[in-house]
């Protein structure tokens, strides 16, 4: 039940609810002790009130000497004055301010931190644990309350009051409240334990016990001024939190503006629990807005157990998880390359849809490099630039080819969508010299290339085709690796024409590149101190590798798809074709790269073609059955599937290889209609491919495992190879027997290895896969690998990584001769990498990784570290060893070695981490651990 007061409704409108009163009738208000008055609403709007005898009068509760007198205001009250016809004076002790407290932590309102919506872990809901951290104490939960979704303007919404007892000075017009006071005006709600409301000046006093709540935060002090029109306040020995940023403070006084900014006098700021201060943010003048989500701070002093360790006049940081800017994580770390290392990144929220980062990195050895990001998003677009700058102290490499002081690094990547059909992208880089990333490490994420990429591409996606025009250059990121072929431009067109006659399709793909390249052709001297020429890659192509020119490629075809629910068939037939048009620099033949070597007379023409029918007729099957194991109920498949291929063969060794190379033989290969890359070879077929694969999937969906094994049987030998490969004989490059022909067996034998390919879902949480095959021909593996990975759901945090993969089945190009050598012992991989982050205590994991390569005997990257993590800060401290490339952009057994100690700190609530060095390396070597950081945000 309620009764309205007419009088209050011009500046505020405040209903008091049926706790005002502790008897009837609805409204007693004392004008002095011992005298009563009864109050009736007028006709006219007004109250009418009459003195009245009574046997009974109103009980009042037992007041503290902080409570209201009869005559007196609640703040006189408080501050031991006297107003009207009585007073009360304090016999308490002065109150000790929580911002006084040191390092002894804030000083506790309540033993175990409730005034401050502190809930101890096991008092938590399942549902609140599972969004909290297992190294958490327990959280700030705001209790539901009426009205604290309440969106109506201050201005606008009512204000409800209750108390247990009441007075209202008719005269003075103000209403004295005592006993569990709840004002309540939209979202905001203020609680104390007596009150009074001045309805001329539009103001409230609070005093004892004062809790402000409004729109996720809670603010608790001794002494409050209220505006009671637009929500104002002032708290005096105020502590605050802020339930959605698990954030929390004190102050002086605190300031709660009407548009909710919350202002503190000699604040503090912190994300740590309340029974610990591991640090705290400490400003002369702190500013928090809810409504954009980050705080300022003047005058502030970062305290790590409460010593002073960093002071900066202003500083800028989130109060929730929104992007802010602000400096995120600092890493520390010392390598045998660069000497001591800081990289402290600094994160500019310019827009909600453009951003940047500034990664400034001190390097005792080379000096203080310069990082940094932009990244944007539009209506149509997204994409980031990316520049580097750095004037290297370093000399080591100054006598080397192309090498320079000055290092830096620029690039852009977009993709634009023009509209519905038109997609556009851009990936441009380029660096200043070939050893950029040799020497330098970096944030951009762009890892450690061998050459850099300089591309755009225009897409037109039509009804039923695909239309595209591209442009890609590369820049070589060492000077021992042969210059790639550029495309400038390439123009492709791809689709099916708009009818199909009796279910047939008839596609087509068609081509037209331009190749060229700018080799270097200059002998370099790497070795300052044994001044021997060593010859750039470039300067040894030889013949035809030499050659630059344009390739057209159509590829018509026809298929009919006949699909049921119980398999499929579809016969295709093709027609391929290529035209070349080369420069050979007019003499008819590719120009040598030195005319004083005699490489033979070979003549070649300037415009070959080639033009080959393809055949093929794939088929497939479906079978399932329901079945159990171990108690567990399935739906297992049966998938067999066959493929006919036939390619006719034609010599092809008069074309150059601009593009292509060779697939590694996998059980995907068996249904590829050509075993090379690009379009420089088409390989001759004769072969029918054999595969067989099983699922077994629960009732629920999920698919527990699945694994295929195949082979393919050839009616006719492979007599296409790559260059140095030929269809009789390889060139084997092993020490013991350097360029002595073998047979190679690829050509020549019936069948291919077995390939098997699988994955087992032991749980949703780990599952291993491998991939192998086997030779039959050599009775050895060609190449394989088995690979284990665990990560828990209910514990992301846990990542385990076993794995071990093998290869010998590698051909890789000589550009000393322009040919493919196979089975290079440089290129051999004989590989266990095991990778952990492990909790070994709830707020302590190890960090680990050990990759070994059994080939070179000698590991290729350790490293073993702790991380430790609480609710307000992180640390990790990691130790590393890894292998460099060596000139020959290989990992060899006289590659050198590097070794680092990194050091990252993470103070939560003051900012998040992105893509420092400490980030990049766990995120590159172990599996899953990106995830794991996700999950953590």
């Amino acid at each position: 039940m309620a009764v309205n007061f007419p009088v209050f409704r011009r500046k505020f409108p405040l209903l008091v609810t049926g706790g005002l009163l502790a008897i009837q009738p609805l409204a007693s208000v004392t004008a002095a002790p011992g005298e009563q008055f009864a109050c009736q609403p007028s006709a006219s709007g007004s109250w009418n009130c009459a003195p009245q005898e009574s046997a009974t009068s109103v009980p009042r509760p037992q007041h503290s000497a902080t409570a209201v007198s009869a005559g007196g205001s609640a703040a006189a009250a408080t501050k031991g004055e006297t107003s009207g016809s009585s007073s009360v004076t304090s016999a308490e002790e002065p109150k000790q301010l929580v911002t006084q407290s040191g390092g002894r932590g804030l000083k506790s309102r309540s033993s175990d931190y409730s005034h401050l919506d502190w809930v101890p872990r096991d008092k938590l809901t399942a549902a609140q644990l599972a969004e909290m951290g297992p190294y958490c104490g327990g959280e700030y939960v705001e209790p539901v309350r009426p009205g604290m979704n309440d969106k109506t303007p201050n201005d606008e919404a009512p204000t409800y009051v209750s108390a247990k007892v009441s007075r209202y000075e008719q005269e003075k017009q103000i209403a004295t409240l005592a006993g569990n006071v709840v004002l309540r005006q939209g979202s905001m709600q203020v609680e104390a334990d007596e009150a009074n409301l001045h309805q001329s000046e539009n103001r409230g006093e609070l005093v004892g016990n004062v809790k402000l709540r409004d729109n996720g935060a809670l603010i608790v002090g001794d002494h409050a001024d209220l505006q009671l029109d637009n929500g104002a306040a002032k708290i005096d020995n105020a502590e605050y939190v802020m339930h959605k940023a698990q954030v929390r403070g004190s102050a002086l006084y605190a300031k709660r503006q009407e548009d909710a900014i919350i202002r503190l006098k000699d604040g503090t700021y912190t994300r740590c629990e309340p029974s610990s201060n591991a640090w705290v943010l400490k400003g002369n003048n702190i500013k928090l807005d809810p409504a954009t989500g980050f705080g300022t701070a003047t005058n502030a002093t970062l305290r790590v157990k409460d010593i002073p360790v960093f002071y900066t006049p202003y500083i800028y940081f989130p109060i929730d998880n929104r992007r802010q800017s602000g400096f995120l994580a600092p890493s520390f770390g010392t390598t045998t390359n660069t000497g001591f290392t800081l990289t402290t990144p600094y994160y500019f929220n310019l827009a909600p849809n453009y951003d940047a980062t500034l990664y400034p990195r001190y390097m005792a050895k080379r000096g203080l490099l310069m990082e940094g990001e932009a990244r944007y998003l539009t209506h149509s677009s997204e994409g980031q630039f990316n520049a580097a700058y750095l004037n290297d102290k370093d000399t080591d490499k100054q006598d080397f080819p192309h090498y320079t002081d000055t290092r830096w690094l620029y690039g852009w990547k977009n993709v634009s969508g023009l509209d519905s059909r038109v997609l556009a992208q851009v990936d441009y880089t380029r660096i200043s010299d070939p050893y950029y990333f040799q020497d330098l490490d970096t944030n951009l994420g762009l890892g450690s290339p061998t050459y850099v990429n300089q591309q755009g591409s225009l897409t037109y996606r039509g009804d039923s085709y695909t239309a595209r025009l591209n442009a890609q250059a590369y820049q070589l990121a060492t000077v021992t690796d042969v210059t790639p072929y550029n495309r400038l431009p390439q123009l492709t067109l791809d689709g099916k024409l708009p009818f199909n006659p009796g279910g047939a399709n008839f596609t087509y793909g068609t081509e037209l590149v331009r190749f060229d390249r700018s080799l270097d052709e200059g002998y370099y001297i790497l070795d300052p101190e044994n001044p021997v020429q060593y010859p750039r890659q470039d300067n040894s192509i030889q013949g035809l590798a030499r050659a630059t020119g344009d390739r057209f490629h159509a590829e018509p075809g026809i298929s009919l798809p006949m699909n049921r629910s119980w398999g499929y068939m579809t016969p295709t037939v093709k027609g391929l074709y290529t035209k070349y048009d080369l420069d050979l620099d007019g003499t008819g033949k590719a120009q040598l790269a030195n005319p004083q070597i005699n490489y033979g007379d070979v003549t070649y023409e300037s415009s070959p073609d080639r033009a080959l029918t393809l055949a093929k007729l794939d088929s497939g099957l479906y079978f399932d059955r329901d079945t159990s194991f171990g108690g567990t109920k399935f739906r297992q498949t049966l998938e067999p599937r066959a493929m006919y291929l036939y390619v006719p063969y034609k010599n092809q060794d008069n074309l150059p290889t601009f593009d292509t190379g060779e697939f590694t033989f996998s059980y995907d290969s068996l249904w590829r209609e050509n075993r090379f890359t690009g379009k420089d070879r088409i390989g001759d077929a004769n072969q029918l491919s054999l595969g067989l694969g099983s699922r077994f999937i629960e009732d629920n969906g999920f698919e527990r495992a699945y694994i295929a094994a195949g082979q393919i049987y050839y009616f006719s030998d492979r007599r296409v190879q790559l260059p140095g490969l030929t269809d009789t004989y390889i060139t084997n490059y092993n020490a013991a027997n350097p360029n002595t022909p073998v047979n190679n067996a690829d050509a020549d034998t019936w069948r291919s290895p077995y390939a098997l390919t699988g994955i087992y879902r032991f749980n949703h949480d780990w599952y291993a896969s491998s991939d192998y095959n086997w030779n039959p021909n050599t009775h050895h593996t060609d190449n394989g690998n088995l690979m284990f990975h665990y990560q828990p759901e209910a514990d992301p945090r846990k990542v385990l990584n076993a794995g071990y993969r093998y290869r010998a089945d590698t051909k890789s190009y000589n550009p000393n001769t322009g040919q493919f050598q196979y089975n290079s012992d440089q290129y051999k991989i004989n590989q266990h990498d095991f990778s952990f982050i492990w909790p070994v205590l709830p707020q302590w994991a190890a960090i680990g990784r050990w990759q070994f390569d059994y080939s070179q005997s000698r590991t290729l990257e350790a490293l073993s570290g702790f991380e430790y993590d609480s609710c307000c800060w992180k640390l990790r401290l990691v130790n590393r060893y890894w292998v460099n490339y060596d000139d020959e952009n290989v990992i060899s057994s006289t590659s050198t070695a590097d070794r680092g100690v990194f050091l990252q700190i993470i103070l939560k609530g003051l900012g998040g981490v992105v893509g420092n060095q400490v980030e990049g390396f766990l995120d590159q070597g172990i599996q899953g651990y990106r995830q794991r950081e996700d999950n953590a945000m």
